[in-house]
């Protein structure tokens, strides 16, 4: 009987040091996984989301599939570029998507206009639901393009959200849209998918001509 007890628990060990790595390797919620506190994006791609999966250990997931997802989103501007971002776009599904490196971290460079309450955007490790936001953005109108000057109202739609909590104005995720928001409006000025529009060269002029058509 001894050794027959013996070789169940060894068959034991073995099933539990199989088992153990799977299930430590499923993504923990935030705040064992770091999230961003809230979601601010910028056109430009000058404004990142970081994202730290970890199991339930504590211990960085490397290849995890972090997922963000903007189909509760629909005025959520997603730009895109023929030489490729560093994260995939996926139109019909709404999601953006990157690989965890060796850390557990992915950096979205996001290059995104737009907004959105409560909810509209989320984010996934593996399938597992980590944060929702809203989305905020100094794109305010949601056309690719922070423009304060002729063609756009980015500048007049966010001045009228000063003194308020609207989220979608929040940059700093303090819960208010205050001068520090407003700073961040006036360094983001001028920023597009495209690059920088510049409102004293007539050649970014048919640059923005071109891209309103």
């Amino acid at each position: 009987m001894v050794p027959r007890i013996r070789a169940l628990l060894a068959a034991a060990l073995l099933v539990s040091a199989v088992a153990l790595p799977g299930f430590a390797s499923v993504p923990a919620p935030p705040p064992i996984s770091t999230v961003p506190s809230c979601f601010a994006t910028c056109p430009l791609g000058d404004m990142h989301i970081v994202v730290i999966v970890r199991d339930l250990a504590s211990n960085p997931i490397f290849g995890a599939l972090v997922v963000l997802d903007f189909s509760a989103c629909p005025n959520a501007y997603v730009c895109t570029s023929p030489a490729g971002d560093p994260y995939v776009y996926d139109p019909l599904s709404r999601t953006i998507r990157m690989t965890t490196d060796a850390s557990g971290k992915v950096d979205f460079p996001l290059r995104v206009g737009g907004g959105c309450g409560p909810g509209g955007v989320k984010i996934y490790a593996n399938g597992v639901f980590l944060q929702s936001y809203a989305l905020a953005s100094p794109d305010q109108t949601g056309n690719g393009m922070v423009v304060c000057f002729a063609i756009d109202t980015d500048c007049d739609v966010f001045s009228s959200k000063l003194g308020t909590g609207d989220p979608t104005a929040d940059f700093d995720c303090d819960g208010d849209v205050d001068l520090d928001d407003q700073l961040t409006m006036n360094l983001h000025g001028s920023h597009s998918c495209h690059g920088i529009v510049d409102p004293a060269k007539r050649s970014d002029w048919g640059r923005v001509k071109a891209f309103y058509r």
